[in-house]
């Protein structure tokens, strides 16, 4: 089983034509994670505040009917988190977000199960990252949460930074939270455009260098570059997945559908679990190409379609065996 644990929130997403129309469909960086992963049919548990209002029904209603198990998430008495998407003429999403006192923020101590609970429920992954680990005050909390799980060395901890500039945080001490997280994560995710405004690089800067340091100690570093595909870092190797070629629509979704499928097939080869870094020391570097290139296969799916409609294992796979011919 995977655990997703997160924001899941409302987007209005606003057409490319400026008319000035929005429709409320259910995102959230995680709850994507965790919907993709329910499409590719995957056993997983969403945990997240989900708030009691009518936008946090339209929530619920969404993630179940797609099998997502919300057994383990809250209902919070606080309002819904609001997130305003404008798609841009390449397809590309930039946001806006309405987070004041909102129900993805409000983490206790005692909402969070410990290590001993997700071991019955044979928990092989946690995965977050995104606006949950970024907002006070639940923030600090899970932070405290999943350090305490790192110390347990009993399952995996994958982090997708996902970074929101435009909740104007600032540079310097969002690098160092994202460096004490990346300290008690197993797996590391990021886009170049998180990596180049965290040091404040140009576009296009060789961040390698970055990317190799992040990946000591055996962890395993992605780093998703849009169109020119997703760089690996392994045990000091690197690995390049290239994109598959798409007719875009836009790109809401992508990196948590590529993040759900790769996590995905990395459970298939046993390179999840306990003892985490010793399974990914004994990932064979086709193993890892392998579940790089399909998760980017599934991604390119997502951005055909308006939205994140993530596929299904059976619509990923077909993708998978016509690119091969």
């Amino acid at each position: 089983m995977i655990l997703v644990i997160g924001e899941a929130l409302i987007d209005l997403i606003g057409a490319a034509d400026s008319s000035g129309q929005y429709q409320a469909v259910v995102g959230g960086a995680n709850a994507n994670v965790a919907l993709a992963l329910a499409r590719r049919g995957v056993e997983q548990r969403f945990l997240g505040r989900i708030s009691s209002d009518g936008f946090g029904q339209q929530i619920r209603e969404r993630l179940s009917s797609n099998g997502v198990n919300l057994d383990y998430s809250i209902n919070a008495k606080e309002q819904t988190t609001l997130a305003v998407a404008t798609i841009g003429d390449g397809g590309s999403a930039s946001y806006s977000f309405y987070v004041d006192g909102t129900a993805d923020w409000g983490w206790t101590d005692s909402e969070l199960p410990n290590a001993v609970e997700l071991a019955s429920l044979d928990t092989k992954a946690v995965q977050f990252g995104c606006l949950a680990m970024a907002i006070a005050p639940g923030g600090l909390v899970l932070e405290k949460w999943l350090k305490e799980l790192y110390a347990t060395n009993q399952m995996t901890l994958s982090h997708d930074l996902n970074i929101r500039s435009a909740l104007g945080f600032e540079r310097e001490s969002e690098l160092a939270r994202v460096q004490r997280i990346n300290a008690h994560s197993h797996i590391i995710k990021a886009s170049d455009a998180d990596i180049e405004w965290l040091y404040d690089l140009p576009v296009g800067a060789n961040i390698d260098e970055i990317a190799l340091s992040w990946s000591q100690g055996g962890k395993l570093v992605v780093i998703t570059r849009g169109g020119d595909g997703a760089m690996l870092y392994l045990n000091g190797n690197k690995l390049h997945a290239k994109a598959p070629k798409i007719n875009l629509v836009d790109t809401v979704g992508a990196g948590d559908t590529f993040m759900a499928n790769l996590l995905a097939e990395l459970d298939l080869v046993g390179a999840l679990g306990d003892e985490p870094i010793s399974r990914l020391a004994n990932l064979a570097a086709a193993q890892l190409q392998t579940a790089a290139e399909v998760a980017a296969i599934a991604a390119g799916i997502v951005c055909e379609r308006k939205g994140c409609e993530p596929p299904t294992l059976a619509e990923t796979t077909a993708r998978v065996a016509a690119q091969a011919r």
